[in-house]
């Protein structure tokens, strides 16, 4: 629900907008970005609270805000009160990922890690590549209150089975042995450096891809945000016991893992967008459709997820991460030669490549990264790996997006010079007459329709097509840093142990481990 909350609103925008006398599409769109800003504030911190009062009690609480903020947003008499009320889901949301991740590694034995990590991987992934057409389909069939009034029942009944089923921290300290976390030092500036420096880098870098790079407002947030986070490392790293721990990047597989996880959160998770934009904004059609045609790469990645789980403890993460990068990069390639005329369908074969590669590589990641982790250190490293892949997928969204306007101008200078050139002639030849052709009679009038729908269409495809190719580049890169990500220890030490004919013990890493 979490991760479903930050795509299914898109497709309720316009609806909201209308309904609560919104002034501007731009103004809308903080719907979405408090959220989004809210879940990058409480994320930092989300290892801390673990370690403080224990992961059921973290888990319930950040469900718990979740649901009570969709019950309010669902009933938003304003819009100012929904913005407020979607602090309150962000900030539950949020915390949801790194606890999640965190009591998945602390309680299953490193045999079990990868299997683990696909069940948790699939509703990752089908999340994102669902949003829009459950969201389409609640706005389309009831209104924009139903895509957060869904929340409520499953929410609470969650929060009930958490009651029953999560053990306490008293009972995880027990299971883990006698070196069980303690915070006898709270890490004060730490706290509020963290929040303050990601929520403002996260919001500069959201802003930088609607208002450019070279906006004024823009470039005081990323300095801002830049200096701050600057000053938190630093701080982190001088304090006995900080809320986020920079010295985990002393280990070579925690590093080469989250570069790799960085890479696909800039260059995938970043242009997840760029299609639905190419289809609802080039093509016209209906959000609803659009997530119908993008159902596919997730009901891919699904199966790649649970594919992966197997095989991690059988090929190990190098590989598995190298061909599905290389997987994603190939399905690219099938995006980079798109016409007006192409269909959502027809892109079928190359969605369901992108979302196999993505599949094979998600979990791989996420279970290397932090293969090499003590249990002690694992709350806090989720929350590391959780926030800095926030990061680079707001960097990603700013920069692609960033990209793609430079070269939907640039096309569209390109073409309207030549079309204006070639209405001069008599008669029009060339794409002058092609234009008239769809928009209608030769003259004034024309040449203003394909001002507003011809050049548009053909020069923001063209610029597709080029960002697209952008994103080639950054997966073959990212392909091949994949191959000197190292191996995990927990998987050769099976793998021998299976060698000699020995049975790899099942229990929960100690502590220390």
């Amino acid at each position: 629900m979490a991760i479903l909350d930050n795509t299914i609103v898109s497709v309720a925008l316009p609806q909201i907008q209308k309904n609560l006398n919104v002034s501007s599409y731009d103004t809308v769109t903080w719907v979405a970005t408090a959220y989004f800003l809210a879940q990058a504030a409480v994320i930092p911190i989300t290892g801390f609270l673990i370690d403080l009062i224990g992961s059921k009690w973290v888990f319930i609480i950040s469900l718990t805000l979740f649901t009570i903020g969709s019950f309010l947003c669902s009933f938003a008499p304003s819009f100012s009160l929904l913005i407020l009320f979607r602090v309150f889901q962000g900030l539950g949301g949020g915390a949801l990922m790194p606890v999640v991740f965190a009591e998945i590694f602390r309680v299953f034995p490193p045999s079990e890690r990868g299997p683990a990590s696909a069940v948790i991987g699939v509703p990752i992934l089908l999340a994102p590549a669902f949003g829009p057409t459950i969201g389409g389909y609640f706005t389309t069939t009831f209104d924009w209150n139903s895509i957060f009034k869904i929340n409520v029942p499953i929410g609470v009944l969650a929060v009930i089975l958490a009651f029953w089923v999560l053990k306490s921290k008293k009972s995880e300290d027990s299971q883990f042995g006698s070196n069980a976390v303690t915070r006898n030092n709270f890490d004060v500036l730490g706290l509020i450096l963290s929040m303050a420096a990601f929520t403002i880098l996260v919001y500069a870098i959201t802003e930088a891809g609607i208002k450019g790079w070279s906006d004024q407002h823009v470039d005081l947030f990323l300095l801002a945000g830049g200096v701050l986070l600057v000053i938190f490392v630093i701080v982190e790293l001088l304090v006995k016991d900080p809320v986020l721990d920079m010295r985990l990047f002393k280990v070579y597989s925690f590093t080469m893992g989250n570069i790799v996880t960085w890479a696909l959160s800039a260059f995938l998770f970043g242009s997840l967008f760029l299609l639905p934009f190419f289809f609802q904004n080039v093509q016209g059609v209906s959000a609803l459709t659009s997530g119908e045609y993008l159902m596919s790469q997730g009901l891919a990645a699904a199966l790649a997820t649970a594919v992966a789980g197997r095989l991690y403890n059988v090929i190990g993460p190098r590989w598995l991460t190298f061909f599905g990068m290389a997987i994603v990069a190939v399905a690219t390639i099938g995006f980079m030669n798109l016409t007006l005329g192409t269909s959502g369908w027809d892109l079928q074969g190359w969605f369901i490549l992108r979302g196999l590669g993505l599949g094979l590589t998600n979990v791989p990641l996420q279970t290397f990264v932090v293969s090499r982790i003590s249990n002690r250190d694992l709350p806090r490293a989720s929350s590391l790996v959780s926030v800095t892949r926030q990061v680079f997928s707001s960097i990603g969204v700013a920069v692609l997006t960033a990209y793609l306007t430079t070269q939907t101008t640039s096309q569209a200078n390109t073409l309207g010079t030549q079309i204006s050139k070639q209405f001069a002639g008599k008669p029009p030849t060339g794409e002058a007459l092609n234009c008239i052709t769809n928009f209608g009679k030769a003259g004034s009038a024309a040449i203003q329709q394909c001002v507003k729908g011809y050049i548009f269409q053909n020069a923001t495809t063209s610029a597709l097509n080029e960002t697209f190719t952008f994103v080639l580049i950054g997966c073959v890169v990212a392909a091949g840093v994949a191959l000197f990500i190292g191996k995990d220890p927990n998987v050769e030490m099976a793998k021998e142990a299976r060698k000699r004919g020995e049975t790899v013990e099942s229990r929960p890493a100690m502590i220390g481990e």
